[in-house]
């Protein structure tokens, strides 16, 4: 079957977006515009758009402004001894100029599009034949005075002839015996020399050579004699003139072929810009998406608009089709909207399918159909001489024919056009050929038998068009699984018509029909109720849902108080630590004067190290918790277990599982404790401390890494680590603390000069760190 997309006004997308390109190799390109078979290709595209609709809603986009097709002066330099003329390199020199600034634009973003720079990344820029045509011609295609030394001398010499001969020519029209003659005192020319206007009365006043007249013959054109020598010389300066810049043009047309390949790449590259950069403007003045690609025959609009009609008052559109139904069979007035949405969701998916944006939300989905295949409109034919409906089936005879699993149908008024009875039966006979069939289909219709065979029919799901009765108008909304109601009676009585009318009318309906139409009616008004609960349960939803942000609210700022207490709690203790460490090293330092107990002294300070260290990690361990963390612990009443935090051993007096506490009694004290502070004492001796035991144990580096940590954090893990290193047996260690602001280096260099394992230290070399490292001798 031949493609007839006329019927969707596919044509009429095609000529805005052809409107919009530049170039007549992209204006060709559109006019071909078809589903792309390749959906790899199809999905790159898309991809494709969605980058460059953000590029240029959020970042510079490009600017493509005098673009034009320099495929011939690509043909032109082909021919052997032919060149461009200035104003074709000036005209290239622009093209390759909006090629190297959109490349850069590109380059410049090419984290967030990827797909974008890789329309460039394989081209490069001719920049020097940029930078060659601008050195020696203007944006106008003349030629700077500098493109050549010779050129450069040549109009010089010019402009001094030229000087002399306006000298020799305001001489004879100041002079007392000439200045009566002059006609006008102005200077023209003719056959290219200058000359000026003599009355004819006077032209013997003026000695020279006599080029034209004037049609009056009141006016003769003479040469003076004393020019016409300056004049010789200005010609023959033109010539060579025109000689020098044949050579530069003939020099800077060699550069140009030099670069043949590159600038056919960039003409390729420029002309995908033009076809992109067309889509896209179209896509951001009609406010389209990308919609998502289905790789099965199935159809979802959200939103849809129809694309050719002003967006501010098109009614959305929104159905879905494919799922459990093969056609959805649409009823409802003339002029309600049945055909625009068969012409949305044609046009749509031909759109989406040829890879141009569409005019609806980005939640739609397309299926990936072979084709799309329509009857739309009247298809009445005086010349072939067929009635109108002779005209829709010789369509609907071709769309059958043509037709498959992978095609999408779109039928108006199936079977109008002949009498009704016939038509409905034949209506009926084509929706069950397609669903048997499972060919995707939409269909509009009149009749109500066939409303009644869809409603009733598995695999056919259906619809209507929105009419108010009350202002006799349709509202266009579509309504899926509602079939519609005829409203021609009611429509009548509004109008004004009898009753009795009517009435009458209503007794020529047949009984089947009659029934029809109730159901109808109350499938309608129980849809309307739907309508309102759903409206009702929506209203219901949104405010659960602001209650529940304000209660998660409210947890946040209990739980952000409950950290401030506790982290404020641990500041608290870590400053008396401190103040207990200060302490007692002080009384460590009176002590290991005496040197039978440095020995002593150097456990004790030790123990100290471990104590702070423990109580540093199982602080950062509770600040990070949000809420309670109970472990299954098999703590039992009784049983005696160490309390972290205190580093003593207790006894439980009772477990609250409901909160993940336990009560213990260590020493004096009654306190309640979390269940993550304690473990249980083995039988066996256990060691108070527990943490100064296991990293004993643990292998321990020739390096500390201090960085990003402030200066009482480093050197409690320093002095920590100086412990281990020793009881290790090493010799030298390396402290990293960075280079930064040097702050911690000062910090960490001081606390080592009075470090009582410390030998001595000094900075790393260049390859160990520098001075972002110390490396420490141990005593």
């Amino acid at each position: 079957m031949e493609k007839n997309y006329d019927v969707l006004e596919f044509y009429k997308i095609i000529n805005e977006l052809i409107n919009l390109s530049k170039l007549e190799k992209t204006k060709e390109k559109f006019i071909d515009t078809d589903i792309i078979k390749d959906k790899s290709i199809l999905d790159k595209e898309l991809i494709l758009m969605m980058e460059i609709i953000d590029f240029y809603k959020f970042d510079d986009g490009f600017e493509l402004t005098g673009l034009s097709d320099i495929q011939k002066y690509i043909n032109s330099i082909e021919l052997i001894g032919s060149y461009l003329n200035g104003e074709d390199l000036a005209d290239l020199k622009k093209n390759l100029a909006i090629y190297r600034i959109s490349k850069s634009r590109a380059k410049n973003t090419r984290d967030k599009y990827r797909a974008l720079w890789t329309l460039f990344a394989d081209v490069e820029e001719v920049k020097d034949i940029e930078r060659f045509i601008g050195d020696a011609v203007n944006d106008d295609g003349t030629l700077k005075d500098d493109a050549s030394i010779g050129l450069r001398d040549i109009r010089r010499q010019k402009h001094n002839i030229n000087v002399n001969i306006k000298e020799k020519f305001d001489e004879l029209m100041s002079g007392k015996e000439t200045q009566k003659a002059v006609q006008e005192r102005i200077v023209t020319q003719r056959n290219d020399r200058y000359v000026i206007a003599v009355k004819t009365d006077f032209k013997g006043l003026i000695k020279g050579i006599e080029h034209d007249r004037s049609a009056t013959g009141s006016t003769v054109y003479i040469e003076p004699l004393n020019v016409v020598s300056l004049n010789n010389k200005l010609r023959e300066y033109e010539a060579r003139e025109r000689e020098e810049v044949r050579k530069i043009l003939l020099r800077l047309t060699e550069l140009v072929r030099s670069k043949k390949e590159e600038i056919i790449q960039i003409r390729e590259i420029i002309e995908r810009l033009d076809f992109l950069n067309a889509k896209t403007l179209y896509s951001l003045n009609r406010k389209c998406t990308v919609p998502k690609i289905i790789n099965k025959e199935y159809l979802k609009l959200v939103e849809a608009r129809h694309p050719l009609i002003d967006e501010n008052i098109v009614v959305p559109i929104n159905f879905e089709l494919g799922n459990n139904e093969n056609i959805m069979l649409i009823t409802g007035p003339n002029t309600g909207g049945k055909t625009v949405t068969l012409k949305v969701a044609g046009l749509l998916t031909l759109m989406a399918l040829s890879g141009i944006p569409i005019p609806a939300n980005e939640k739609t989905e397309i299926g990936y159909f072979g084709s799309v295949l329509a009857d739309i409109g009247d298809e009445q034919s005086i010349e072939q001489n067929l009635s109108s409906f002779s005209g829709h089936v010789k369509k609907i005879k071709e769309i059958i024919e043509s037709a498959n699993n992978r095609s999408l149908v779109l039928m108006d008024e199936l079977g109008s056009g002949t009498d009704p009875m016939e038509g409905a039966a034949f209506a009926m006979a084509v929706i069950d050929y397609l669903n048997k069939k499972n060919i995707k289909s939409i269909i509009t219709t009149h009749y109500s038998e066939v409303k009644a065979y869809a409603f009733n029919t598995t695999g056919i799901k259906s619809a209507s068009m929105e009419f108010n009765v009350e202002t006799l108008s349709p509202t266009y909304r579509l309504l899926e699984g509602i079939p519609g109601e005829s409203n021609a009676l009611i429509i009548a009585g509004k109008y004004g018509i009898s009753q009795e009318i009517i009435e009458s009318a209503k007794s020529y309906i047949s009984e089947d029909n009659q029934k029809v139409e109730e159901m109808l009616k109350s499938i309608k008004e129980k849809n309307d109720e739907l309508e309102v609960l759903k409206f009702e349960l929506e209203n219901s939803r949104k405010e659960l849902e602001i209650q529940k942000e304000s209660y998660e609210r409210k947890i946040t700022e209990v739980e952000n108080e409950k950290n401030d207490i506790v982290k404020k709690a641990y500041e608290e203790a870590d400053s008396y630590l401190k103040e207990v460490q200060a302490k007692a090293k002080n009384l460590i330092d009176r002590i290991s004067q005496d040197e039978i107990k440095k020995e002593d002294a150097k456990n004790a300070q030790r123990s100290l190290n471990m104590l702070r260290e423990s109580f540093m990690a199982d602080k950062k361990q509770n600040i990070k918790e949000k809420k309670v963390s109970v472990k299954n612990i098999d703590i039992r009443e009784g049983e005696e277990v160490l309390v972290k935090t205190l580093n003593q051993n207790g006894k439980v007096l009772r477990v609250i599982p409901q909160t993940g506490n336990v009560q213990v009694q260590a020493g004096i004290l009654k306190l309640i404790v979390s269940l993550d502070d304690i473990v249980k004492v083995q039988k066996k001796k256990t060691n108070r401390f527990k943490n100064f035991a296991s990293l004993k144990s643990d292998q321990v580096k020739g390096e500390v890494d201090l960085r990003g940590k402030n200066a009482d954090e480093a050197i409690a893990e320093l002095e920590v680590y100086l412990d281990r290193a020793m009881l290790t047996g090493y010799h030298e260690v390396y402290v990293i603390h960075g280079k930064g602001t040097m702050i911690l280096r000062k910090k960490i260099q001081e606390f080592l000069r009075t470090s009582k394992y410390v030998l001595e230290f000094r900075d790393a070399n260049q390859n160990e760190g520098g001075i972002g490292c110390t490396v420490v001798v141990l005593k």
